[in-house]
Formats: structure tokens, sequence, C-alpha cells
């Protein structure tokens, strides 16, 4: 049974009275369901979890960086993408400007832009 909206219109998405979840969501929920117990079955949802534990166990195997390593590697990362931003700002601000200048001088020269 559809729950009427303050101002008289009816919501169809909602089941009925005392169910604050559209009925959509409940669709939905009932299709999830279906699903994990069809994987349950077919032993989709054991190779999943066996998978995972196999990559804990890589991730404890992994030498990580101490604290300070890992600052200084970010420190010397943010240093490289400065310069390598800077020197893209300054080439194209003077080369760029060149261009233009070439540009401009040559289209000058032959009396203007025509079409």
């Amino acid at each position: 049974m559809p729950v009427a909206e303050p101002g008289g219109s009816v919501d169809p998405n909602t089941s009925g009275v005392g169910s604050p979840l559209p009925v959509s969501w409940l669709i939905w929920g009932a299709v999830l369901l279906v699903i994990l117990f069809i994987a349950k079955k077919k032993g989709l949802l054991d190779r999943i979890r066996f998978f995972f534990l196999q990559t804990r166990e890589e991730l404890v195997k992994c030498s990580w960086p101490t604290r300070e390593e890992l600052n200084g590697s970010t420190w010397m990362v943010l240093a490289a993408v400065f310069l390598l931003g800077l020197f893209t700002f300054l080439a194209d601000l003077f080369l760029g400007d060149m261009f233009i200048q070439k540009f401009l001088l040559e289209t000058l020269a032959k009396g203007g832009v025509t079409s």
C-alpha cells in the first residue's frame, strides 16, 4: 500500500505503513541475498575469502619503509614535482612568448591576417 506524502501525493516506492525503506531497496536486498546464497553454494565466497587471506600473508612478507624513509621519499617527490612544474612554467613562458612575437611580427609584416 503506497504511503501518502505531505500535500496529498502518493509515493509508489514505499511499502505499507511503518516501513521506512522504499520498496526498491527491499527488492535489491532480496536480490543480493539470493546472489550471496548462490555464491556460497558454488564455493565462490570461500575462494574470495582464501584470496584475501593469501593477500594478507603476502603483505606481511613485504618490506615496508620506516617513517623516516617515507618522510624523506615524500620530500624528494614533492621537490621533483615542484622543479618539473617550474621548468614547464618557465619553458612555456619564454617559448610561448617567442612564438607569439614571431607569429605577430610575420603576420604584421605580411599586412595582417587574411581569411
